[in-house]
C-alpha cells in the first residue's frame, strides 16, 4: 500500500441535482459517495470525507467539515482536512464525491509521477483539459492552500497549480470519460445506463 491518504469532497450544495443531497443520489443501489468509497479504498491507505456530519455521519469514515460554515466550496474542504490531524500521510489524493468512474490505479500512477517529479501536486489531464477534483496532494502545500483561502484569492484550484510546482498525468480517451461528474439527474441517468443498464 502506496503511503497516501483519500479526501473525498462531498461537501457542495448539490444546487444542479434537485432536492437531494448528490452525494446521496442513488446509483444502480448505492450512494454516489459509497461508489466512491468502494473505488478508492484499494487505492489508499486512509479516506477521509469532507462533508456534513449530520448527513454523511452513518459512513465508515472520519467527516471533517468546512471550517467555516457549510458549503464554502472544495478548496475550503481541502484546506479543512489539511488543518485535521488526520492526515498523517505524506500525500492526499483529493476525489469528488460524484466521480464513481475513476481508474483503479489512478492514485498509484499519481503518486508515482509526483514522486519522480517530487513535485507538490500532480493532477490528472483528460483531452488537454486539468481535472483538479481529481488531483494528488503533497501535505507541504497546506500553507499555500490555507493563504489562497484566507485570503480569498479568485481562480482556486487553478491558481494553486499555476503557483506550485505541479504536473499533470495524460490520462488516454476511452469511450466513457472516467473523469466525468454526476451533476444533474440527466447526468445521473446517463451513468444508469453505463453501470446498470
Amino acid at each position: 500500500m502506496i503511503d497516501v491518504s483519500g479526501l473525498i469532497l462531498s461537501a457542495g450544495e448539490s444546487r444542479r441535482m434537485g432536492s437531494q443531497n448528490k452525494a446521496l443520489a442513488i446509483l444502480c443501489g448505492q450512494t454516489l459517495v459509497e461508489r466512491v468509497m468502494d473505488r478508492l479504498a484499494p487505492q489508499v491507505g486512509r479516506i477521509i470525507i469532507s462533508g456534513d456530519r449530520q448527513l454523511l455521519g452513518h459512513l465508515p469514515y472520519d467527516i471533517i467539515e468546512d471550517e467555516t460554515g457549510p458549503h464554502r466550496g472544495p478548496l475550503m474542504g481541502l484546506h479543512s482536512v489539511f488543518q485535521s490531524s488526520l492526515v498523517q500521510s505524506e500525500h492526499l489524493m483529493m476525489v469528488a464525491c460524484d466521480g464513481v468512474f475513476f481508474p483503479a490505479n489512478v492514485v498509484a500512477k499519481l503518486h508515482a509521477l509526483v514522486l519522480e517529479n517530487n513535485a507538490d501536486i500532480g493532477c490528472i489531464r483528460y483531452r488537454g483539459f486539468p481535472q483538479p477534483m481529481f488531483s494528488l496532494w503533497n501535505k507541504r502545500t497546506a500553507p499555500s492552500v490555507a493563504c489562497a483561502v484566507l485570503e480569498k484569492r479568485l481562480g482556486g484550484f487553478k491558481l494553486l497549480l499555476a503557483s506550485l510546482r505541479s504536473v499533470y498525468l495524460d490520462w488516454p480517451e476511452n469511450s466513457i470519460n472516467p473523469f466525468f461528474n454526476i451533476n444533474t439527474p440527466k447526468d445521473l441517468r446517463y451513468a444508469e445506463t453505463i453501470l446498470c443498464p
